[in-house]
């Protein structure tokens, strides 16, 4: 009686520890590596997609308003043509990308486009040749495409694409290389070098971050750390130095930046809520903390760097402005995938159900939340190309911008809404409206710039020339007013930046300039002493002032 209990138990025991083997090669699937040049190859294939897509689309999906999407281009015309300078700029890195778009295509929208591709291509390449030798080929291939739609979906923008340098950054400081070599750790740091330059020319606080995962790079990037570690270091500062030798006093106006950037408060609010990460953050949690019961002291690197990671980049995601859902899934990935993993000892060695169950459970949430970004970017790709077919054909083909959402200014205006400043003031103005409302003015600037009259559009930033599609632009609105003959005011308030503009230009305008004409929308001041054409008063509506 006694000896069949003890054996009942035995079997009671050795059942649940019994192998699992169809388990076992799905999980093995996804914990499989190949050739690093085949994996960097299934990974660059992978995200290729998205920088096409962004590339090709006929035009940008934005939220933002249209002046917004505007005053970059015009800063970037700015300063190539000497009137601003690059010093000021709050993202440099970024004014560069806008520069390198503006070379590719002419309309704004698309302009935005070839900068998403671009920047894209600069996370797709470092990130595919850095993953090949530190995760398995399927979850390679999976980050690179996940981060090159996080870059290029249609509402991203420089915060995103800060947020997937400083990624890539980590993913070479914090984790170790399977197939190490001295000139490997020279050229990966090298690489992460000139990322971490990238950073410091995007976001004080990114760059911070990426500094403080730079610290912990000699404990932790394998075998070679050390020359990895200096290859970053002397390829920051070669990059720091030929910029500064460029532009001087870039490098401090950047660490001038840096002063002031932790503002806790960002931590509760940004693009997403906390409920749209719960799952994403529970999910990485998960992960974590099997790793850290399954791996205990001997796979550290595994679990506390994937903790201390997520910590550092989600709070600097989140001051930045960006989407951190990509931080939890490159802090799971760590966790369960990288080569200090413990989840590779219960597959590759001695395994049972239980420890096949938790790799394959780990695997199987880490690249369900990788491929969240691409589904995300899919379906604002898709909106986008059907929000194309519905807005007017101007706005589609003069600006490449579009919009959801219909025209209302038309209608208030037909309805006379527009009859007192107080009514004025009540009306929102959506995107569309604001795209409508430049083009209108746009038009009529376009047939007095043939007469031979410099015009100006009184906004934050020089919007006429690159409605006009003019290659020198001033620093800003006001700026250009004083050089220009006919200056277009906007009657409604078109974002801050042109409430400011119009209130400094105050004195200019009413001491050179007289009203000529006043729309619904628009007011049209002339230089005292200009010679004006007869068809100035186009607009059926307008009132002239003598």
């Amino acid at each position: 009686m006694g000896t069949s209990s003890r054996e009942n138990g035995q079997d009671e025991e050795y059942g649940w520890r019994r192998s699992a083997p169809i388990a076992r090669r799905a999980a093995i699937f996804f914990y499989s590596w190949r050739e690093p040049h085949w994996s960097f190859l299934w990974g660059v294939l992978a995200g290729v997609p998205f920088l096409i897509l962004a590339a090709t689309s006929p035009a940008l999906l934005s939220l933002s308003p249209t002046v917004d999407m505007i005053a970059p281009i015009a800063d970037a015309r700015a300063v190539i043509g000497g009137q601003a300078s690059i010093v000021d700029h709050e993202t440099p890195f970024y004014l560069l990308l806008i520069m390198a778009g503006d070379f590719f295509a002419d309309a704004p929208g698309r302009i935005h486009l070839a900068a998403k591709a671009l920047g894209a291509l600069l996370v797709v390449g470092p990130l595919a040749f850095l993953a090949s030798s530190r995760f398995p080929a399927v979850v390679a291939a999976a980050l690179v495409a996940g981060l090159a739609a996080y870059v290029t979906a249609p509402f991203a923008g420089a915060a995103e694409f800060g947020v997937a340098v400083l990624l890539v950054c980590a993913v070479a400081f914090l984790s170790g290389s399977a197939n190490d070599s001295i000139r490997k750790a020279c050229l990966e740091g090298a690489l992460a070098g000139t990322l971490l330059f990238t950073l410091w020319m995007l976001s004080p606080i990114l760059s911070l971050a990426g500094f403080v995962f730079l610290s912990a790079c000699p404990f932790l990037s394998g075998r070679c750390r050390l020359w990895r570690y200096g290859a970053t270091l002397v390829a920051f500062v070669l990059l720091a130095a030929l910029m500064e030798y460029l532009t001087p006093g870039l490098n401090l106006a950047r660490a001038a930046a840096a002063t002031g950037i932790l503002d806790m408060g960002a931590l509760f609010s940004g693009h997403e809520a906390a409920v749209g990460l719960s799952g994403v953050a529970f999910s990485a949690a998960v992960i974590i903390a099997s790793s850290a019961i399954f791996g205990g002291r001997e796979h550290a690197k595994s679990w506390v760097v994937a903790s201390v990671f997520v910590l550092v980049a989600f709070v600097a995601a989140r001051i930045a402005g960006a989407n951190a859902l990509p931080v939890f899934v490159i802090a799971a990935s760590i966790a369960c995938f990288s080569i200090a993993s413990p989840f590779y000892d219960g597959l590759f060695r001695s395994h049972d159900r239980a420890s096949v169950s938790i790799a394959l459970m780990a695997a199987s949430l880490t690249l369900f939340w990788a491929a969240a970004p691409i589904t995300h970017a899919a379906g604002q790709f898709a909106l986008q190309y059907q929000t194309v077919k519905t807005v007017p054909e101007n706005i589609r083909t003069e600006l490449a911008l579009v919009q959801p959402g219909g025209l209302t200014i038309a209608r208030w205006v037909e309805e006379g809404k527009f009859s007192t400043p107080e009514a004025r003031a009540l009306l929102a103005l959506t995107p569309v409206d604001q795209s409508a409302m430049l083009l209108e003015a746009a038009s009529q600037a376009r047939i007095l710039a043939k007469q031979g009259l410099e015009v100006a559009i009184l906004t934050g930033a020089d919007t006429a020339c690159v409605l006009m599609d003019q290659h020198h632009c001033y620093a800003d609105g006001p700026a250009a007013a004083t050089a220009a003959a006919v200056v277009f005011v906007p009657r409604l308030d078109l974002d801050a930046a042109t409430t400011a503009a119009k209130g400094r230009s105050e004195a200019l305008l009413y001491t050179q300039f007289k009203l000529v004409e006043r729309t619904p929308l628009w007011e049209i001041w002339v230089r005292r002493g200009a010679s004006m054409p007869a068809n100035l008063l186009s607009a059926p509506n307008a009132v002239l002032y003598r």
